[in-house]
């Protein structure tokens, strides 16, 4: 996914935090990579290391339109469903894009748009 940093907020737990914007909004996230520079563009890969559980973390979505947004100290992704593994992991797509989550609990059905809530985001520099 294409972001460009808006502000690199500073170290907080020995890991870089930023804030972002991209073509589906943006929210702040910790950076992976090489110190990133304000206003650049960068390709990344989304990452949330926890495990999230379905109905709690991950809730059915009223929109039906990919989003990335700030909700007070979490930020939130709006996506859709895209591959359900048996063994606990889940493949979403925003856009282009696909993130892989471990997961718990009875999912939604392929297609159905999400809401991904997460204070633990981690955006990893793909050097492209």
């Amino acid at each position: 996914m294409k972001i460009k940093i808006i502000k690199n907020e500073g170290k907080y737990n020995d890991q870089i935090v930023v804030s972002f914007t991209s073509e589906f909004g943006g929210g702040k996230a910790s950076w992976n990579g090489e110190n990133p520079i304000e206003g650049r563009e960068y390709f990344v890969e989304l990452e949330i290391p926890d495990t999230v559980e379905w109905r709690k973390d991950v809730t059915k979505s009223v929109k039906e339109q990919y989003c990335i947004k700030s909700d007070g100290s979490s930020t939130v992704i709006v996506c859709e469903v895209e591959t359900l593994f048996e063994y606990g992991c889940c493949d979403f797509r925003i856009g282009s894009s696909i993130v892989t989550l471990d997961i718990e609990g009875e999912p939604y059905p392929k297609g159905t748009f999400v809401e991904i809530s997460s204070r633990n985001l981690i955006l990893y520099d793909i050097n492209l």
